[in-house]
């Protein structure tokens, strides 16, 4: 009969070992300390996988941007709670996505976490906005979590030269362009998300886009600046239109950028 028991307790405990360090856990756990200023424990969730990237310093520099950023929000909006939660599989371990939004309004943007296991617990390898409702993949940045700083110059895409006459690939057919700001013939400007504002964020937001034979935006993906600020510029900028662009009297497909400056004031 005692060994039942122990059994019992045995299978309890593990139970409760899996339900503590599953992904959603961890990101419960990390949220939880941003809005507490806790970044060590922050820092301490995440991979190191992604320390050995960028390097301890970084992330608990990002960690503690992200905290100041969360905190401020709450105190504009009220406490910020989380809604929503998808966990799913990826190649790598699990991605969890969710609502953050505040206890006042309805303002809310849609944060994922991709996650791997590391010594029988969850770590963070990578966090960032999801990308639009319909696509909740992590962003392609380097830097899990935040920004670079206002203002920075992004670094570049490519070594090639930013000129459509520049270089091509005959398999693929598409062309460098740069900077492509100038050339669109419409360019939607992003609205500014309420949530950033409340939270006194500002900033550049680099946006990498192809745009296909059409001068139709086909893909889009945030380059950097800040998480609560990458939602709406790649929303617009999916929503920029282009004259088509041609090489040697083809229509070829185009790569290259959008900035978008979000002013607070």
């Amino acid at each position: 009969m005692k060994a039942k028991h122990l059994s019992l307790i045995a299978l309890l405990m593990l139970s409760g070992c899996s339900l503590i360090w599953s992904p959603t856990a961890t990101v419960k756990k990390f949220m939880t300390a941003a809005q507490k200023g806790d970044v060590d424990t922050m820092t301490q969730l995440f991979s190191s996988k992604a320390i050995q990237k960028l390097g301890a310093d970084t992330i608990r520099s990002n960690n503690q941007k992200f905290s100041d950023t969360a905190r401020r929000a709450s105190s504009a909006s009220g406490t910020y709670r989380i809604t929503n939660i998808v966990e799913t599989s990826t190649a790598d371990g699990k991605q969890v996505s969710f609502l953050y939004q505040p206890d006042k309004g309805s303002d809310s943007i849609k944060l994922v976490v991709a996650l791997s296991k590391e010594g029988g617990a969850w770590k963070i390898d990578n966090i960032g906005p999801a990308l639009d409702e319909n696509k909740t993949e992590v962003p392609t940045t380097t830097v899990p979590m935040l920004p670079q700083e206002p203002g920075a110059t992004p670094p570049p895409l490519s070594s090639e030269k930013a000129e459509p006459e520049t270089k091509t690939s005959a398999d693929s057919k598409t062309i460098s362009g740069g900077v492509l700001n100038g050339k669109a013939i419409s360019l939607p400007k992003p609205p500014f998300p309420p949530v950033a504002r409340a939270a006194k964020v500002s900033g550049t937001v680099v946006v990498q886009v192809t745009v296909d034979e059409n001068g139709n935006v086909i893909s889009a993906q945030p380059v950097s600046g800040h998480p609560l600020l990458q939602a709406a510029a790649v929303a617009a900028a999916r929503s920029a239109k282009f004259s088509p662009t041609k090489l040697s009297g083809q229509p070829v497909k185009v790569t290259g950028v959008l900035t978008y400056n979000f002013d607070s004031e």
